[in-house]
């Protein structure tokens, strides 16, 4: 055995002791239980800021798009939990979490009928673009969105608003995955600036329903419209912008200037088109953070899940510990071959500028092959080409050479697909023998 794969073995070995010890011992899931109960009021804090925000963001898309909002992320997320019985604890198992739809998550038509107030619900449902159903629609009277271009607006408009503080990332990551799947600028510019007002209108201009008290400002009259507020938001340039705002409704479905693309925008009159007592939507917001705040303790068992006393005790016997060893290695393993390659590519690169391009090469097997799924659905979606297109964009609008990319997507895409099947394999399967489910 070489020296190098002997130091290689050993340091990976310090590596998955120091991940037993911090995350699936008995001291590690009590020091995680300590550190949520430390910070669970800030947490709750937060949650009532964030929440509210993504929450109604993504109810926007519902009527601009025809999306049920039983489809649309971050709002469907949501999850229910139960103790083990006596054999999943015996095989390790600590808390069973199962995703649920909520209530609120109904069908667009539906959403329609509970929250818009009768007399506008007419004029929005008969100006909803049909959708295809099999089996129902009519040839050349209805359409049917790409699987990739309905999963960008279904999960990942909004997740990016989350990922990418920075907006030259933001930017970058929104225009590629555009420009791959053939999006039209003006509506994803639209996209972003409308999400982008949304989220600042709830603590940059006091809205009934949506804003929270003490965290919000008060409006800014505005100088032209007195009975409208000023909502001032960061454009896709990175520019500060503002509108005339009335209510939330607006700012998530009205035709504003320089922001709207017609037939995706309604005309809105003055009055709330929202339906007050009973108020679904609202509620649903209320319920979302009920469940969060119930389910914030549970994060340290969660996170130490599927572990037996045995292994909890003994990092060489512990399964988790040994499939994130194998992940590790994988990843090593893609960091030194893409290393090597660029030796050959570009031997005058410095260490900085090629962790770049590894970088780049982590985040395609990633975006890809994530198990948390929010956010990245888009990117399972994507045909082939549509994947290159996209991520030599990304990285060359980062600064990255487009020549050297593409010879290391074109290594990549000799062994991606096996790396991204044995990680989403690791875990699933681990969590099904551990309950007892039968293995596909």
């Amino acid at each position: 055995m070489s020296s190098k794969l002997a130091e290689f073995i050993r340091e990976l070995d310090e590596q998955k002791h120091k991940y037993h010890e911090k995350l699936l011992s008995v001291d590690g899931e009590l020091s995680l239980f300590l550190r949520s109960f430390q910070i669970y009021d800030f947490t709750v804090d937060i949650s009532h800021l964030l929440i509210p925000e993504f929450y109604f963001a993504s109810m926007s898309l519902s009527l601009l798009f025809g999306l049920d909002l039983f489809e649309l992320e971050p709002l469907n997320l949501e999850f229910t939990w139960r103790l083990p019985d006596l054999d999943e604890w015996l095989a390790g198992v600590g808390v069973v979490f199962e995703k649920i739809i909520p209530d609120y998550a109904t069908d667009v038509e539906t959403f329609v009928n509970l929250n818009i107030a009768e007399e506008y619900r007419g004029g929005i449902l008969s100006t909803m673009p049909e959708k295809c159903v099999y089996g129902e629609s009519r040839y050349g009277e209805c359409y049917v969105d790409p699987v990739a271009v309905r999963e960008f607006l279904r999960a990942t408009a909004v997740r990016l608003l989350l990922k990418h503080p920075s907006i030259a990332q933001r930017k970058a990551s929104l225009t590629a995955l555009v420009r791959a799947l053939n999006i039209n600028d003006q509506v994803a510019r639209s996209i972003h600036d409308r999400l982008s007002m949304i989220i600042s209108q709830h603590t940059e201009c006091f809205t009934l329903d949506y804003s929270v008290l003490d965290h919000a400002k008060l409006c800014e009259p505005h100088p032209e419209i007195p009975e409208a507020g000023i909502v001032r938001y960061v454009d896709l340039d990175g520019a500060l912008r503002e509108s005339a705002i009335y209510k939330l409704a607006d700012s998530q479905y009205a035709c504003i200037l320089d922001v709207s693309v017609l037939d995706y925008c309604y005309l809105m009159p003055k009055e709330d088109i929202y339906q007050h007592s009973p108020e679904p939507a609202l509620q649903g917001v209320l319920d979302k953070l009920v469940k969060f705040r119930d389910r914030f303790m549970l994060t340290a068992p969660g996170l130490s899940n599927y572990m037996r006393g045995d292994e909890a005790a003994d990092y060489h016997k512990a399964e988790r510990t040994q499939i994130w060893g194998e992940l590790m290695a994988t990843r090593y393993t893609i960091e030194a071959v893409t290393s090597a390659l660029l030796d050959n590519l570009k031997p005058e690169l410095n260490q900085f500028d090629k962790r770049k391009y590894i970088s780049a090469v982590l985040q395609l097997v990633g975006h890809i092959g994530k198990r948390h799924k929010w956010g990245y659905v888009a990117y399972k979606a994507m045909i082939e080409e549509e994947l290159k297109s996209w991520w030599l964009e990304h990285w060359s609008s980062m600064g990255l050479e487009r020549e050297v990319l593409e010879k290391l997507y074109e290594n990549t895409k000799t062994w991606i697909k096996s790396v991204v099947e044995k990680k989403l394999d690791l875990g699933r399967k681990l969590r099904l023998r551990r309950l007892g489910i039968p293995l596909d």
